[in-house]
């Protein structure tokens, strides 16, 4: 029932009493039918009048607080305001008030229960004024508010706030920092070997150590009320300070990581031997962003930077990190793995977020599987490529084991210059876990100097340290380690190629194809690839194309024709029952006739090089294609096109560009660009070695230089491939 209801219905009472009043009925007759109207269960009513403040009226649960009362004042000033304090201040007649006459306020009473109060001057039934008190315990709506703000602001197990409560209480805090009037940090919090301790003493220990933490935390002035977890071992703590504060970001920065500093301890319990410390990336505001999503994101690759520079440090965000991260982030970039023989076993991606394991709140998220996946066509996998991938929670979760084939992935970790004992059994647990549930395994960054033997008697494949140039010991060890297989890394030319082989390794990574064995002045080509070169010839012209001469080219050869055949009623070109030669040429047109003729002649040219030839030229090609009409200023598709399939072809013929070029009518414009890097579409070549090498920092550059959207460029880069795998598998 409402105040107004109540208060319409003592309305009709005192009228009804009033009668009963003039006909000289008892008084407390009267007060008996008013008393049926004020008196609801969760209430306290009492009625008051006069100087004096006499209580002419009290429900039952009011009468209950005068059981006990002694003597015969029965005034509110002697007895409700003694179980009310502050009752008077709010009452006309006690004092000076601002209360208005029917708001409401909040009182204890001396029990510590709360009451909201609602006071009005009614009339009575003898026609004169009266102040009625109207006060409802709240206790238990309070208790239960609490109840419920707990559950949704503060973390059950260590008992301060969470993410949801971080995120409102930043909205005030992105607005100060937009106003100009503050500037500050945020610092994300890392457990180092935590792990360890839930895996060896069981998560009940692993909880009381992250208790234990956030109380001895708590204890410190810096970083009381400041701290919030974000889930498993990761914490964030949010300091401020005025923005006049620091004439220079590096006092800023020198303040705050003396503050930081003193969290650097080693934690641990009695009676259990490892021991946590704690990684902090730190990022700072405004100068690193101004709202909570950017300076997390940069927070936590300052978190990444302090755990591979050995953990228990700290580390604040620098620009060039950033430059770097955000494509590592977005960018799945394929790198080719090859066998001594020239022929490709398989490849790495490089997408860090595959490995991002900052938090496990129990979801799978299975998109990055499905970006690698989509990227390489692994749907449908009948070929006998492996794939390198960065370790991740997801790769060990039932339904990404069942969905996935274990038998193609080589689950790679790394492991880490100042790497601790725990860390190596960590390793051990881990690589032996995945091993059990179908992965290969490999370990990267290893010291041939200091090998780890326990990691090596488990790994099928092992990478040195880019660093690691004594090739003595690694011969050494490789010839003592048969059963595991050795990539060498970073081999990007002939002589390094040369030198692995020499050393023992088996397997090599990067670049070193990409360079032409001799440069000879001419070239035999046998007679099918005579046909192959002919057909480049003729569709690299600006001028009509020859529909007929290259009909009987392609007829002439029945090999030709079948490959020719089967790509144009492949899904990559979109037709279907091409019955001869002269009708697929007339179906598809001239500049997609240029374009897939190309890429036939391409593949047949060069059949006896590593296959990443053909691939890298040909996802150059789309690539390019694909990002061409979004570029700042316009770009020729076509000419893009032929610029990313040519810049490889001369590896493939053992001749120089200029002797190529010699035989291949091309524009001025796509020549100039091919030989002296200084023509229109030169930065597009540097763009695709900086893409294929994973140097962000100058993928960075060229997007922004072309005003590129980024995420465009990565969805850009995934079709390419996907282009490609449909091509080749047809």
């Amino acid at each position: 029932m409402s105040f107004s209801d109540i208060i319409e219905r003592a309305h009709q009472a005192t009228d009804r009493a009033l009668k009963k009043f003039s006909r000289k009925a008892d008084f407390r007759s009267v007060l008996g039918d008013i008393s049926g109207i004020l008196d609801p269960h969760d209430m306290e009513i009492i009625v008051t009048r006069g100087k004096n403040c006499e209580i002419i009226f009290t429900n039952a649960r009011a009468e209950e607080r005068l059981f006990d009362e002694q003597g015969d004042k029965f005034t509110c000033k002697a007895v409700f305001s003694k179980h009310f304090p502050g009752l008077c201040d709010n009452c006309p007649y006690g004092g000076k008030t601002n209360t208005v006459d029917g708001a409401s306020f909040e009182i204890d009473d001396t029990d510590g229960r709360t009451f909201t109060v609602r006071r009005n001057t009614i009339k009575w039934a003898d026609g004169k004024p009266a102040t009625i008190f109207m006060m409802r315990d709240i206790t238990s709506q309070i208790e239960a508010n609490k109840r419920l703000y707990n559950l949704a602001y503060i973390d059950q197990l260590t008992n301060v706030p969470n993410r949801q409560r971080l995120k409102e209480d930043f909205v005030e805090v992105e607005e100060k920092i937009t106003a100009g009037e503050i500037s500050g940090i945020l610092a994300l919090f890392d457990l180092d070997h935590f792990k360890t301790v839930n895996d060896t003493y069981g998560h009940n220990t692993g909880d009381v150590v992250l208790r234990r933490l956030t109380e001895y935390l708590q204890e410190s002035p810096h970083f009381a009320n400041r701290l919030y977890r974000l889930g498993g071992d990761e914490f964030i703590v949010v300091m401020t300070n005025a923005a006049t504060r620091f004439d220079v970001i590096d006092d800023l920065k020198q303040h705050y990581k003396g503050v930081l500093s003193t969290a650097l301890r080693s934690y641990t319990l009695p009676n259990i031997d490892v021991k946590c410390t704690l990684s902090i990336g730190v990022s700072i505001f405004p100068k690193h962003g101004s709202n909570l999503t950017d300076l997390l994101r940069k927070a936590d690759i300052s978190l990444y930077q302090a755990k591979e520079a050995g953990r228990n440090q700290i580390c604040f965000f620098e620009d060039q990190y950033d430059t770097a991260q955000k494509f590592k982030d977005m960018f799945i970039n394929i790198q080719p793995i090859l066998l001594g023989v020239g022929k490709t076993f398989g490849y790495e991606l490089v997408d860090r977020s595959q490995g991002n394991d900052s938090e496990d709140d129990g979801t799978v998220i299975l998109n990055e599987f499905n970006r690698t996946l989509d990227a390489l066509g692994l749907n449908d996998l009948e070929n006998n490529s492996h794939y390198f991938i960065t370790y991740a929670k997801n790769l060990l979760n039932p339904a990404v084991l069942k969905n996935i084939p274990r038998d193609k992935f080589v689950v790679q970790t790394t492991v880490y210059k100042n790497a601790t004992r725990n860390d190596i059994q960590d390793e051990v647990k881990l690589l032996n876990e995945l091993r059990e549930n179908g992965y290969k395994v490999a370990v990267s960054g290893m010291d041939s100097s200091a090998p780890i033997l326990e990691l090596l008697n488990i790994a099928d494949y092992c990478k040195f340290s880019a660093t690691d140039k004594n090739y003595s010991k690694q011969k050494t060890l490789i010839a003592r380690n048969q059963r595991v297989k050795f990539i060498a890394i970073n081999i990007d030319t002939l002589e390094q190629f040369a030198k692995a082989k020499e050393t023992g390794f088996q397997m090599f990574q990067g670049y070193y194809f990409n360079q032409p064995v001799i440069e000879r002045k001419t070239k035999e080509i046998s007679p099918l690839k005579v046909n192959y070169f002919r057909l480049m010839k003729l569709s690299s012209t600006d001028d009509y194309m020859d529909f007929k001469e290259i009909s009987s080219i392609i007829s002439s050869d029945v090999a030709l024709s079948y490959k020719l055949l089967r790509i144009l009623n492949s899904a990559a070109v979109g037709l279907r029952n091409v019955a001869s030669i002269e009708n697929a040429v007339a179906y598809i047109g001239e500049e997609a006739l240029k374009k897939w003729i190309a890429v036939l002649a391409l593949r047949g040219i060069a059949e006896d090089k590593p296959l990443e030839l053909v691939r890298m030229s040909l996802v150059r090609a789309r690539f390019g294609e694909l990002l061409a009409p979004t570029f700042r200023i316009k770009r020729n598709p076509q000419h893009v096109f032929m610029v990313g399939m040519l810049s490889l072809l001369h590896i493939a013929l053992e001749m120089s560009k200029e002797q190529l070029l010699e035989d291949i009518p091309i524009a001025d414009e796509i020549a100039a660009s091919l030989l002296t890097r200084t023509g229109v579409y030169s930065d597009l070549l540097r763009f695709y070695e900086n893409y294929e090498y994973a140097n962000w920092d100058a993928v960075s550059q060229f997007v922004d230089e072309n005003y590129l959207d980024s995420s465009m460029v990565s969805d850009s880069y995934i079709a390419a491939v996907k282009w490609y795998n449909d091509l080749t598998a047809s």
